[in-house]
This record gives structure tokens, C-alpha cells and sequence, in this order.
């Protein structure tokens, strides 16, 4: 029998086990028989230059960097939106699953727990991602991968709150001065700069029971100390944080909280302001998630658990997994007095080790056509074992012009260097144990080199109107190289391919200032994700493949926005609304086809929305609201893989929203707060109907209730305590988006779906010193 050809895609097993797929098919054909607040940030959030992070501030002002310029949130002429650090602390939330349930419009799609899924802005995705459409940022350093064979869309880095000011959400795309993957849009944590003035610190903890699981504590510690008064100081951080285990693994290897997890990191950054208008700043930071198996319940295609409960998965063997990041950036910052100059540098080594378990009816075909292949020893599990190793170098000069009453504006060269080690090894332990039998190991090395230019331009036409032109014209080349063996591989050796390609991304803003109330703005842009590589497919095992090819194109979109943000009664009550239309051109799609698994670029979307944000603070009482509605549909669907014309897009809800409150009060002449927020969101698939490789699950919609109330102590010491999910909600709400494994859950395997966290109770406190 002809075997294939084919490279790894990301996920667990997503595509390197499509061959052996194929081949249990064409058993089961042969024999009948076999058979997914707003508050005030600190004085020192994180900057691009010493002489913006030295301007002034005004109380309760938000300031963002969403347009690389530190400014007021409400003169960013886009959607915005922010989450304090303080404000973290006060949910109880821990992870990128937490926090952003609190913002409309924005979805973590988890693969299996932290540090695993993809992020969805504005519902740009197509539920089984070939690459991010969500860039994430720490300060100015991008973290992650960007093409698919660094399973960037599959693994995502999901950073404790360490040492954080606060967490901007850009709503996309934002390819023009953020690049690539973030046409959905961006996530950016903000940190806390070393403060040159003084020694401080602060010692910080979590502790929270949950039901089904056990205890989670979290430990946290951070020293700032000055080296040279006003010249020189030293920040260091560190955290330390357990979360329990909610979902209980049954069969082979049976254990309780088989998804605890434990992270650790550290962050130490050294500023030098060596002379005036000269900054000097270098960050080295660690982080390690180890988590000892998959936030993941067995389900069928029709949403009902099916090993015992909606928190059981069957096991044969355990899935550790762990994610690790070091990452160094160096920053240089110049005041030239009518422009500032900031030069950026960062490497960082990403790495993520996984092992996921698969059902015992593949397990059972693979025993049964064993023997044609030479494996006369039956099999126990079957597994794969995965490591994707990411190196990543990135440069970028920015110049940024001050704001001047006629012409401003910024232009900088981005360079960005990545290369990526795959280990991939489908094996079984043998019957009995021990002893291993590999099926198909495969060693995929490959690279992405992108430079670029970019800048804009703004001109303030009067003192009410301005108008921002923009672009970004960027280039990368890339090589893959394959190398596997095995008896199931699909070709003993190896190729190496490369590719050129060259995209430009626009955007023109028109933002009109009637009065110091409000202001409205006009927005059009464009975003994009690079194509890329793949195996030279030319058949599957069952004939040629006319839809295989090579390389696979970028996938492109264009957005067209209006809004308008206002502010009365004394900045009592702050408003913001904005709509968009949203087209998407050539897809990136995978293509199940007996054997092989392909990217192809196939059929356009169409993104319509409308979002809303409000929020009123008076006195004691505060109150805000945010929702949005996202229309999300395929203009000419996908008939080759069974992809329907208006077919809504995975992983968009029609509408969701979230309402909070909290009222303050004096207890003992202490200040205290009680407070409570609602999420709340209908429906989402978590694929296509009809799609014949990726099969649709059904979420259901969903409203959480959470409560919190704390104080704030003589010396700045703040004690919260939280509810959440405080009516224990028991809702499923993501899948795992592998192919190989949605795939088998069409011929009877199991639907792995994450189900929402029981009710969690906890206290949290922070002691500044």
C-alpha cells in the first residue's frame, strides 16, 4: 500500500496521525466488523520611552499604548478595552480562561488547560486555526510562534500575573503597526517598570477551594531597589502558583484531579537613565507550566458525557504537559526633544511538551491491521509524544514624533527571525508492559524570517478634525525540512522546501472632536497571516488530491469601523459604541483526506458587529457594562469539505455581555467594597456543520455569577475574598481543536470538551511595603 508524504501540523497528533487514519478507514471499509474595570494604573505602566513615561497623568485617566504612544484611552480612535491588575486580583482570576470571560467579543478557545488553546477576537476564526489571528505582547515584545508548524495557534503563552499593571485588549486588526497574526486583534500585558526613586515592595498570596477539586494557592513576592538614586534601579518578581485538579481520568490509569497544575516564574528588570533623555533598559524573565494532564471530559458528538460524567476522561496512559519561556529584551530610549527613538530587542526560547492518549476503538482497529505492517506485539495505548521547540529574535526601531498642532506621526523597521524544532513520535505500550512500540517518528525543522516598514501619519486638519493614514509593507521567507521513520510512515526520509512572499496592510482613521464631551472616528483597515509550507502531497491513498499544492497563501481581511466614545457629568458617566464590518478573503482551512492532511485556502467570510461599553462611578456606587454582537457567517463556504454557504463562523456568539456593580462603604474606618458581575453569552459551535473533517460541537450559552468583597488596610494592604460561578454552572464551554482527534469522533471515538470551573471560593492579599 502507497503511503504519502506528510508534514506535522500543530496540535497533538493533528495531522502526523492522518495517515494512520486512512488506514484504519479503509480496515473499518474492508471489514464491516471494525469499527473540542477600569481603574487608575500606576504612575509607571510600562512604556516605549522615558520621556512618555514621565508625562504627566491625570487622576483616573486610563492611559493605553495601543498606538505605541502612551495616551488616554479615550483619544484611541479604535476599541480598546483594559483589565487593572488590582481588579484581577479582587475575581480571583488567574489565567487567560479567567479574565477573558470578561470581555465581550473576546473567546479563549482552550486545548486542554493552561497554556494550551487559541485566542478569538471578533470572531475571527475558523475553530481548527492553522496559525494565530491574536497576536499576544508582553510591553513591546511579542511572545509565540507565527506560522503553523510552531503550533502558535495550538499553544499559546499563558503568562501569570506577575508583576502586572494591567492587560490592554485591541480589538482588530492591528496589522499595521502590530504586524501579522492580529487581524482578529491583540492582547498586551502592560508591566510594572522599575521605579529610580525609591526602595518598595510587596508580598502577595491566593488560596480558593473548588468544588470537585481541591485547594489552590498562590504565593508572589516583588523587590524593587534602587542601585543609583534617579539613575538606576533593580525590579525583581516571582510567583509561585497551584491550581487544583477538577476532572477525574478513569479506565487504564485512574486519578483524581488529573489536571492540577502548577506554575512557577520570575521577571528582573534593570533600568539606567545614564543622562538626561537617555534610557537604558534590560528584562530577563522565566515562566514553567507543568500540568499532569488535559482540562478535558469525554463527550459524544451529540453533547452527552459518555465515561461517567461531564469531568471523566478515559485513559490508557497519562498526558503531562509543560510549557516553557524564557524570554530577554533590551530597550533604548531617546528623547530628541521633537521625536523619541526606541530601539527594541528580544530573544526568547519557547517550548512545549506534550502527551495526549488516544480511545480504545482507534486502539483496537490499530491492534487489528497490526500484523500487515510487521507489529506482531499488540498494543496497551496508544499516544503521542510532542515537543515544539521555538527560537525566536525579533528587532524593531520606532521613531514616534511628538504631537504638534499640524503634521505627527511614527515610522519604525521590524525584523523578526523564528525557528522551530517539531520532535513527533506516535507510539503504544506494548501488552504487557513493559517495552514501547514506535509507530511514526518524525523530526520537522522550520524557519520564518519576516522584515518590514511601517509608520503613519497623522495631520490635524483643524483643531476638532484629524486624519491618520497608515501601512505596513512586510516580506518573509521560509524553509521546512522533513525527516521520519516508522512503520506507519508515510515516506521513509525526508524533503526541504522554501518560500518568498511579500504583504501590505493599510489604515486610514478620520476622527472628529465636536466638543470635550466626545468623539467620533472613521476607521479602515486591513490585517493579514503569512502562508506558508507543506508536504509535496500529490494523492491520498484512495487517488489524486487536486486541491494539494506546496505552499498555501495568506489569508487577508479587510475592516471597516465607526464609534464614538463620550464622557459627562463630570466624567461621572463614560460611554463607548462602535460597529464594524468585517471581510475576510482565502481562508485557511485544513483538508481531511484519507491519508493526508492538508491547508488550503478556501472560500470568504463576512464579520458584522456591533459593541458597547459603559460605565458610571458617583460617590459610593459604581456600575459598567460591556456586550457585544457578532454576526459571523462564510460568504461562498467550502464545498469540498462540506463547509455551507452563511455557515456561522466557529467560536462567535451571537451576542455576549457582562454587568458589574460594587458599592463602597467604611467598616471601622477602614474602606471596604461589595461587589458582583454577571457574565453571560448565547450559543457557540465549535466548528462547521457538515464539514466532513472537523465535525461540529454544539456549546451551549451560558451566565455565571460572581461575588467579591474586600478591604483596604492602613499601609496599602488589600484583602479580598471572591466567589465564582458562585450557582455552579455546569457548562461546556470549548473543545479541543485537533483534526486528528475531531476526526475520530465521527466514527465513534470521543469529542474531548472542556466543561466550565465548579464554584470556587478563595481570599486573595497583597502587602506593599
Amino acid at each position: 500500500m502507497n503511503m504519502h508524504r506528510v508534514v506535522a501540523h500543530p496540535g497533538f497528533v493533528q495531522h502526523r496521525l492522518s495517515q494512520v487514519i486512512g488506514l484504519l478507514l479503509m480496515s473499518m471499509l474492508a471489514s464491516p466488523s471494525a469499527a473540542q474595570t477600569n481603574a487608575s494604573p500606576s504612575s509607571n505602566p510600562g512604556t516605549p520611552s522615558s520621556s512618555n513615561r514621565k508625562q504627566a497623568v491625570t487622576l483616573n485617566e486610563v492611559m493605553v499604548t495601543a498606538n505605541r504612544r502612551r495616551e488616554p484611552e479615550r483619544e484611541v480612535p479604535m476599541h480598546v478595552a483594559t483589565i487593572q491588575a488590582a481588579s484581577l486580583q479582587q475575581l480571583g482570576a488567574k489565567n487567560l480562561s479567567d479574565y477573558v470571560s470578561y470581555e465581550p467579543g473576546v473567546f479563549f478557545a482552550s486545548a486542554g488547560g493552561t497554556g494550551q488553546g487559541e485566542l478569538v477576537m471578533r470572531g475571527v476564526s475558523t475553530g481548527n486555526q492553522t496559525s494565530p489571528t491574536v497576536s499576544l505582547y508582553i510591553d513591546d515584545v511579542p511572545v509565540g510562534g507565527s506560522t503553523v508548524y510552531a503550533a502558535a495557534a495550538t499553544f499559546l503563552f499563558d503568562p501569570a500575573l506577575l508583576d502586572l499593571d494591567h492587560i490592554e485588549f485591541l480589538y482588530g486588526p492591528q496589522g499595521t503597526l502590530y504586524g501579522a497574526g492580529s487581524m482578529g486583534g491583540l492582547v498586551k500585558y502592560i508591566t510594572v517598570q522599575p521605579d529610580l526613586s525609591g526602595f518598595s515592595g510587596s508580598v502577595g498570596g491566593d488560596i480558593s477551594g473548588t468544588q470537585r477539586g481541591g485547594m489552590s494557592y498562590t504565593e508572589r513576592a516583588t523587590l524593587n531597589i534602587p542601585l543609583i538614586k534617579d539613575k538606576a534601579a533593580l525590579r525583581v518578581s516571582a510567583v509561585d502558583q497551584h491550581i487544583t485538579g477538577v476532572y477525574q481520568a478513569v479506565g487504564e490509569t485512574p486519578a483524581g484531579g488529573a489536571d492540577r497544575t502548577h506554575t512557577k516564574g520570575a521577571r528582573v528588570q534593570l533600568e539606567v537613565d545614564p543622562v538626561d533623555k537617555l534610557t537604558l533598559g534590560l528584562t530577563a524573565m522565566a515562566q514553567k507550566i507543568m500540568a499532569d494532564g488535559l482540562s478535558m471530559g469525554d463527550f459524544n458528538l451529540q453533547g452527552q458525557p459518555i465515561s461517567g460524567g461531564p469531568y471523566n476522561r478515559s485513559l490508557n496512559h497519562r498526558e503531562p504537559f509543560t510549557q516553557t519561556l524564557e524570554l530577554y529584551s533590551f530597550h533604548a530610549g531617546y528623547d530628541f526633544n521633537w521625536a523619541t527613538l526606541d530601539w527594541i530587542s528580544s530573544y526568547q526560547n519557547f517550548v512545549n511538551h506534550s502527551v495526549q492518549d488516544y480511545p480504545d476503538s482507534f486502539l483496537d482497529l490499530l491492534n487489528g491491521i497490526g500484523p500487515l505492517f510487521g507489529l506482531d506485539q499488540p498494543l496497551s495505548s496508544l499516544y503521542v509524544d510532542s515537543q515544539y521547540t521555538v527560537h525566536k529574535t525579533s528587532q524593531e526601531i520606532r521613531f514616534t514624533s511628538r504631537k504638534n498642532e499640524t503634521l505627527d506621526g511614527l515610522f519604525g523597521i521590524w525584523l523578526n527571525r523564528e525557528n522551530v524544532w517539531e520532535q513527533y513520535v506516535l507510539e503504544g505500550d506494548n501488552v504487557p508492559p513493559p517495552g514501547v512500540t514506535p509507530l511514526i517518528l518524525q523530526s520537522v525543522n522550520a524557519g520564518f524570517k519576516e522584515y518590514a516598514g511601517y509608520g503613519d501619519l497623522t495631520w490635524h486638519i483643524n483643531p476638532t478634525l484629524d486624519l491618520t493614514v497608515g501601512a505596513r509593507a512586510s516580506g518573509n521567507s521560509q524553509h521546512l525540512s522533513n525527516f521520519e521513520e516508522g512503520p506507519f510512515a508515510g515516506s521513509p526520509g525526508g524533503f526541504q522546501e522554501r518560500v518568498n512572499s511579500q504583504d501590505v496592510t493599510k489604515m486610514i482613521t478620520l476622527t472628529w472632536r465636536p466638543t470635550d464631551k466626545g468623539s467620533y472616528y472613521m476607521r479602515a483597515s486591513t490585517g493579514y497571516r503569512p502562508g506558508g509550507l507543506q508536504a509535496p502531497i500529490q494523492s491520498t491513498l484512495l487517488g489524486p488530491n487536486p486541491n494539494a499544492t506546496d505552499t498555501f497563501a495568506s489569508d487577508n481581511l479587510d475592516s471597516y469601523e465607526l464609534g464614538y466614545k463620550g464622557s459627562y457629568l463630570e466624567h461621572h458617566v463614560n460611554v463607548g459604541i462602535d460597529g464594524y464590518d468585517i471581510e475576510w478573503h482565502h481562508m485557511q482551512l485544513y483538508t481531511y483526506t484519507l491519508g493526508n492532511t492538508i491547508i488550503q485556502n478556501a472560500g470568504d467570510a463576512r464579520i458584522k458587529g456591533l459593541e458597547m461599553q459603559g460605565d458610571y462611578k458617583n460617590g459610593a456606587w459604581e456600575f459598567g457594562a460591556s456586550s457585544a454582537y457578532t454576526d459571523a457567517f462564510t460568504n461562498n463556504g467550502a464545498p469540498q469539505l462540506g463547509i455551507q454557504p452563511d455557515a456561522p463562523l466557529p467560536y462567535s456568539a451571537r451576542w455576549a455581555g457582562t454587568v458589574n456593580g460594587k458599592y463602597h462603604f467604611m467598616v471601622a474606618g477602614t474602606d471596604a467594597y461589595v461587589g458582583a458581575v454577571v457574565r453571560a453569552s448565547s450559543h457557540r459551535n465549535a466548528g462547521f456543520d457538515g464539514d466532513v473533517s472537523d465535525p461540529n460541537f454544539k456549546l451551549p450559552g451560558f451566565m455565571f455569577v460572581d461575588f467579591n468583597l474586600g478591604v483596604n488596610l492602613r499601609g496599602g494592604t488589600n484583602v479580598d475574598i471572591y466567589v465564582r460561578n458562585a450557582f455552579n454552572r455546569q457548562v461546556p464551554i470549548g473543545t479541543l481543536n485537533d483534526e486528528a482527534v475531531d476526526f475520530l469522533a465521527t466514527v465513534g471515538g470521543p469529542m474531548l470538551v472542556q466543561m466550565s470551573t465548579p464554584r470556587t471560593v478563595g481570599v486573595a492579599f497583597n502587602v506593599p511595603f
